[in-house]
């Protein structure tokens, strides 16, 4: 259906005609010309390639999960009537047009987010409104899963001020040298927390943060396709890192 510019409310059961009254769970893939669709009242919603889709008016009451990929927003609108948003996993991948997710605004709605995934968004310069503002909120971010391809991410509050995050991944990314200076001094906001931390698939990676050795309570490292790394750093507490020849492709 790649003429199809909006979709009707009947789809969601808006309407006095319920098509699928038990429905959890909306895929829109592919649909190049949509413009506009309802708002479902659904706990799951999946947005992939649909670069004409206009911005979300206000997230649905009930939504959990939000996957958007290869979309053209600017931002994502977190508005809601109620004073907490149930969102719990959050996806944004692939959007080239976005400049910012106003996490930073939302802290205290935004309680329930666990896991947080953004790459491939080149011209995202904030997780605020407005970047030029320090984070003045008292609330912190209590996210669990974290990943990433570029690691400047991790310098944007509220993600700055994170102390409590159990896993880490930073992969796909094909210009990473090495970390900038603050990224480094990051990890050792979660050097108490972080038990999980992979670094996958960043073909130009020579080296890894030293502060890594600061992780005392990092139980596995992941290391994969990165085959420029010259040196593995020492973990704490002994613990062994992969050979060399396991951080390279085969």
């Amino acid at each position: 259906m790649p003429k199809v510019k909006w979709l009707e409310s009947k789809f969601d059961g808006n309407d006095k005609y319920h098509a699928f009254p038990l429905l959890e769970v909306l895929h829109i893939s592919g649909l190049g010309a949509l413009e506009d669709w309802f708002e479902a009242g659904v706990a799951a919603e999946d947005l992939y390639h649909c670069p004409k889709l206009k911005e979300l008016p206000s997230l649905p009451s009930k939504l959990k999960s939000l996957k958007i990929g290869n979309i053209g927003w600017k931002t994502l609108n977190f508005c809601s009537i109620s004073n907490s948003i149930p969102l719990e996993t959050l996806e944004v991948f692939y959007c080239e047009s976005i400049t910012s997710l106003p996490l930073a605004d939302e802290i205290a709605r935004l309680a329930a987010l666990r896991y947080l995934l953004v790459k491939k968004c080149p011209n995202l310069i904030s997780l605020g409104r407005y970047p030029e503002v320090g984070n003045t909120n008292t609330c912190h971010v209590i996210l669990r899963d974290l990943c990433i391809n570029d690691p400047s991410v991790l310098l944007m509050e509220p993600l700055r001020s994170m102390t409590s995050l159990k896993r880490l991944t930073i992969m796909d990314n094909v210009e990473l040298v090495s970390f900038p200076n603050e990224a480094k001094q990051w990890f050792l906001k979660v050097r108490y927390s972080l038990s999980e931390l992979q670094f996958a698939f960043l073909n130009s990676l020579e080296s890894l943060p030293s502060s890594l050795e600061s992780l005392s309570s990092l139980q596995v490292l992941h290391i994969l396709g990165v085959p420029m790394l010259r040196e593995l750093p020492k973990l704490s507490r002994g613990w062994r890192l992969p050979s060399a020849q396991d951080c390279s492709y085969s």
